[in-house]
């Protein structure tokens, strides 16, 4: 056995932070693999297939090809390429709660919340959605000859809007909301208080043995609200890698973004968001 498949069954029965009301706004699994032969044409035939459960669809501009490497200073690397390259497509349901994306080197599952929408949690909805819309377009892909998925590389995003409330109340309180940040009181003539802090965090990912297959990208910025414009942070967590050959690493990824946020925010946070103990 691999010492990624060791990681795998590690995580799969690890206990995992759980927040009965977590900020989660957003999660997004995507795998990436080698281009296919999709034109517009296989776009319309595939939409026909999955129609009646996502009505709606945008054209978009396709995604670059995105692979972590070991080497560098953990910026993600880019794989150029200078053909032509079909859109993506976006295929929405009816409430907008989920989205498929598809362009002819990616397969991406959206999952959006909506006002009083409790998140459906990874392990009873979210992976089981996105593996069952991933097979049906792998068997789309066989039924029309187009040639079976090559995966290089698998994603796991989620995004959090962290609101101002009875903890916090100014962006420059940051220092209440995550445990690495200190609040900055600097005394300078003609500068007020901080009044806010972005941050960008890089974390390798490790397998049992200590080898690299991935890395994590933690980004936190300040925002407002849509509909009141209080003070919030957008944080957003990223883990992007690859294990074996199928999409094993969104476990894994998965298993790193809900340590890593548990890592990076307060207990006082923890209690607003009504940390379960394990």
């Amino acid at each position: 056995m691999s010492n990624s498949q060791i990681l795998a069954l590690k995580i799969g029965q690890d206990d995992f932070p759980y927040f009965e009301n977590p900020p989660i706004v957003e999660t997004v699994l995507s795998v990436q693999y080698d281009r296919l032969p999709l034109g517009s044409v296989h776009f319309g035939l595939y939409w026909q297939t999955i129609r009646e459960r996502y009505p709606k669809w945008e054209e978009q501009s396709p995604l670059l090809p995105q692979v972590e490497q070991v080497t560098g200073p953990g910026a993600q690397i880019l794989r150029l390429e200078f053909q032509q390259r079909t859109p993506r497509l976006w295929f929405v349901n009816t409430d907008q709660t989920e989205m498929i994306q598809v362009q002819n080197d990616r397969f991406i599952k959206n999952w959006r919340k909506i006002e009083g929408q409790a998140y459906p949690r990874y392990g009873a909805v979210i992976k089981p959605a996105f593996e069952d819309d991933y097979q049906r377009f792998a068997a789309f892909l066989t039924r029309e000859r187009l040639g079976n998925i090559k995966i290089n590389q698998c994603e796991v995003t989620y995004v959090n809007h962290i609101v101002s409330g009875d903890v916090w109340s100014r962006w420059d309180e940051i220092d209440e909301i995550f445990t690495f940040c200190k609040r900055c009181d600097i005394s300078a003539p003609h500068l007020g208080a901080t009044e806010n802090l972005g941050v960008q965090l890089r974390f390798p990912i490790l397998d049992t043995a200590e080898q690299w297959i991935g890395r994590l990208h933690v980004d936190i910025q300040p925002a407002l609200t849509a509909i009141d414009g209080k003070p919030m942070y957008v944080m957003q967590l990223t883990a992007r890698g690859m294990v074996l050959e199928g999409y094993d690493f969104l476990d894994i990824g998965h298993w790193c973004v809900v340590k890593m946020f548990e890592q990076l925010t307060t207990p006082k946070m923890h209690r607003v968001w009504k940390r379960k103990a394990t």
